[in-house]
């Protein structure tokens, strides 16, 4: 009992830490972010003026790096890095061109169909990256079926180009694209400038340069390693980076399906849809607070429940008194084993239906009388019918739900956790047991002191890594309650009716509701939301894997 309530009081105390990082951490941690780039910005020029003053031919060859990329390579005589660097910077600038208008605009055309109002002119002829980063800060200027340069813009253009309208969604999409390689080729231009500064110091100092043969074979033998997850991180880059900018971006915009894309435009709002989250006036807060209450004890309990029983189910199969260990191990793992959709799709029926299996079972035995006062008298039930148990559907049964969701999520992972921990208790040193009964340590205390210590050092990042996961398990809600049973309706404002949560909805799936099953979809507000998660979780995770000597330890 007492390593119970000490490991308790950790959890609270950890709990207690996560809310003061939240409170002081983060905008403490956003002030000094933003005091860091002010200071290296400040530094920066200093160490320019610096290198100025002590070094002028090294900072003549990095000024050359600064008006053209890889020219104070080629002014180091290092072509074999200039070139590269270069070929890299006229690809942008060809892609630029060859995407443009340029020449049409040359040719007299704004001149042809001059502009009544303000001429667009990044819109109507800049290529790839002009227009991108055109789209990126304006979202778009004309739309469709209104007239521009005297001309009826159209879903698609006939002639010119310019002669349809702007899809903020695309545009803001094609901004990001843009923003992500400008970014990329902005790192690409310090590091050609820096190595052009480094590299005449070298000079300076006497120094051999290496050839072209021996930069190569250094970069392939010291960079092997980087080289090899170039492939990754360009998956990386447009299949997580840029929808997570894209993402992010969506939650400063007034983005909901009231906008009708091409007609409308959407437009930036700011930290508007952050203050409608946290406005204790506006009809989402309260919905919100007790989703994220229901999301945040769910991943407790769901990563607490699955540890423990698998700790227990491990300890019972490695008892020297259990016979026919393989058996058993098979038999306990195939809950794991089973495709997870599969599982909840099966529970969904038995308990989803007023005519599910489970009804029907109770129905044929003459008991659903017996379960239903039981589940009232330990209160997961509040229905007054006399019927089936309507087990995911009653907004009066929401503890039932929950209950049940907890329980299926058991049964799914103890198995995991069962298997690992069972690998775990295989490395407790031998002498250490030997050691104990020596000293003549009961059963418990050899549990208390050395194996769960020992099993918890070794399984604890594992533990967090499992909450993080259940905080965001959108499966198992989607597949299981549907996020049913839904609030009474007497307790949905008007203006929530068809937007509002279910009783089981976490976060991540009242997320994808109002994104795609809400009678008006509220991206923005979906975005804001998505951002407030993982901030939420990413806090929680560092600040407690931070803690851990077994996640840093190196060998």
């Amino acid at each position: 009992m007492d390593t119970i309530k000490q490991f308790g009081l950790k959890i609270l105390d950890a709990f207690k830490r996560v809310v003061l990082f939240l409170v002081k951490g983060i905008p403490l941690g956003i002030y000094g972010f933003f005091k860091s780039i002010v200071l290296a910005i400040i530094n920066f020029f200093k160490n320019l003026k610096k290198a100025k003053e002590e070094e002028p031919e090294a900072f003549k060859k990095g000024l050359m790096s600064f008006f053209l990329m890889g020219l104070g390579q080629f002014k180091n005589k290092q072509w074999y890095k200039g070139a590269p660097i270069l070929g890299v910077f006229l690809l942008f600038l060809i892609i630029e061109i060859a995407t443009s208008g340029y020449w049409w605009a040359l040719s007299g055309e704004i001149a042809q169909y001059p502009a009544e109002g303000e001429l667009h002119f990044f819109r109507d002829y800049g290529g790839l990256f002009t227009k991108g980063l055109w789209g990126l800060f304006t979202l778009g200027a004309v739309t469709t079926y209104s007239t521009y340069r005297g001309v009826d813009i159209r879903p698609r253009g006939a002639i010119f180009g310019w002669d349809r309208g702007d899809n903020s969604r695309v545009l803001l999409g094609e901004g990001v694209i843009v923003l992500v390689l400008i970014a990329l080729l902005f790192i690409l231009w310090i590091v050609s400038i820096r190595d052009a500064y480094k590299t005449h110091l070298k000079v300076a100092a006497g120094k051999t340069l290496e050839d072209a043969k021996a930069f190569y074979k250094r970069i392939a033998e010291d960079y092997f390693a980087y080289l090899i997850i170039v492939p990754a991180l360009i998956l990386i880059t447009f299949f997580i980076l840029i929808p997570f900018i894209f993402s992010f971006l969506v939650a400063f915009t007034n983005y909901t399906d009231n906008i009708s894309l091409g007609r409308e435009l959407i437009q930036w709002h700011g930290f508007d849809t952050f203050l409608k989250v946290f406005n204790p006036e506006e009809d989402w807060f309260k919905f919100f607070n007790q989703t994220l209450l229901w999301t945040l004890f769910y991943a407790f309990m769901s990563s607490v429940t699955v540890y423990v029983l698998g700790l227990v189910q491990a300890l019972i199969i490695e008892s020297k008194y259990v016979v026919g260990k393989k058996v058993w191990r098979t038999i306990f793992i195939l809950p794991w084993a089973i495709p997870g959709m599969i599982i909840l799709l099966l529970f969904s029926n038995v308990f989803g239906a007023d005519q599910g299996l489970l009804n029907n079972i109770l129905a044929t035995t003459g008991t659903t009388a017996t379960v239903r006062e039981f589940l009232e008298t330990i209160g997961l039930v509040g229905q007054a019918s006399d019927g089936n148990i309507l087990w995911f559907t009653s907004s009066e049964n929401a503890p039932l739900a929950r209950t049940i969701i907890i329980l299926v999520n058991l049964w799914m992972g103890f198995p995991y956790f069962m298997l690992m921990i069972t690998g775990v208790l295989t490395t407790i040193p031998k002498m250490l047991v030997e050691a104990a009964d020596i000293d003549g340590a009961t059963s418990w205390q050899k549990f208390r002191y050395l194996t769960l210590p020992w099993v918890i050092r070794g399984t604890a990042p594992v533990i967090i890594t499992t909450f993080t996961f259940n905080f965001n398990n959108f499966g198992m809600i989607y597949f299981l309650t549907g996020g049913g049973p839904g609030y009474p309706r007497s307790e949905i404002p008007q203006s929530l009716i068809g937007i509002a949560p279910g009783q089981t909805d976490i976060l991540i799936s009242w997320i994808y509701k109002l994104s795609f099953e809400s009678t008006v979809n509220q991206f923005n507000l979906a975005a804001a939301y998505s951002i407030l998660i993982f901030l939420l979780i990413g806090v929680v995770a560092l600040v407690q894997l931070s803690r851990l000597k077994s996640f840093w330890e190196e060998e």
